[in-house]
């Protein structure tokens, strides 16, 4: 995944880093294109394989069924699977194949698609390894609108701040309409942040199929009695207002060169 450094985007990273009145809120919106190379691609190969590979006996039930079917021959008649007790959990594995937030399982492009997100993951959380989360960690949203209004109702309550602009701008640069929508909800294992004093948080990817692009929007409360920001701690380094003081959101976008 190749992160996009856009100037608009860095002066929308200044305004998500912020204390409101009882948590500090830290926040990111990254764009990345799917066109990978290099470790990027291995990344995004290794990730489609070992989901096909984990789930062969759905891929291909022809394949891990003579398999099992010559070994347990091989043993002893007697060690044969009983068909009900195959068919059924082969069925069950099925259904719930299908049913999953990226399509089908056993088509390799909703295996890519989740590859994709995992290695937007990787590379916004270079520090972290997400190769082991699973396609259930993550939920299909059916609504664009509903996932905009959920991220602006944070950032007006927590910021008590305008997002005016703000999907404009990012539109402007991947066609959310366009988009499919996951939203990622963290145990505190596999959380990148789990241990910082995390409250709550909420993470989207918008993924454009046209455009080859993702769109990584996150924003997580964290306690005020956990360390201080760092400026590593968040992508931009441009913003000063983690020092308490309220912003008034792109405004500054407004009158910038696009």
């Amino acid at each position: 995944m190749k992160y996009l450094e856009l100037r608009e985007f860095q002066v929308i990273n200044s305004h998500l880093v912020f204390t409101a009145e009882d948590c500090r809120i830290v926040g990111k919106c990254e764009l990345y294109t799917t066109k990978a190379a290099g470790s990027d691609k291995k990344l995004c190969k290794t990730i489609e394989k070992s989901l096909e590979q984990k789930y062969v006996d759905v891929v291909d039930p022809s394949i891990s069924s003579s398999a099992s079917t010559s070994n347990a021959m091989m043993k002893s008649p007697e060690s044969l699977p009983t068909g009900g007790t195959s068919m059924g959990s082969s069925t069950g594995r099925s259904l719930s194949l299908a049913k999953s937030p990226f399509g089908p399982l056993t088509q390799s492009a909703s295996r890519r698609t989740f590859a994709y997100i995992v290695a937007t993951l990787n590379a916004s959380h270079p520090d972290h390894d997400f190769t082991n989360l699973r396609p259930f960690d993550f939920k299909k949203e059916r609504s664009l609108s509903v996932v905009v209004n959920a991220l602006n109702t944070t950032l007006k309550m927590q910021g008590h701040i305008s997002t005016s602009g703000l999907w404009e701008t990012i539109d402007r640069h991947i066609d959310l309409n366009m988009c499919d929508i996951f939203s990622y909800q963290p145990d505190s294992d596999s959380d990148p942040y789990g241990e910082d004093g995390l409250l709550w948080s909420q993470s989207y990817f918008f993924f454009s199929k046209e455009q080859k692009r993702v769109l990584y929007f996150t924003l997580r409360g964290v306690s005020l009695r956990s360390p201080p920001l760092r400026a590593d701690d968040y992508e931009s380094d441009a913003s000063d207002d983690y020092d308490g003081a309220k912003s008034v959101f792109l405004d500054d976008i407004d009158d910038m060169e696009l």
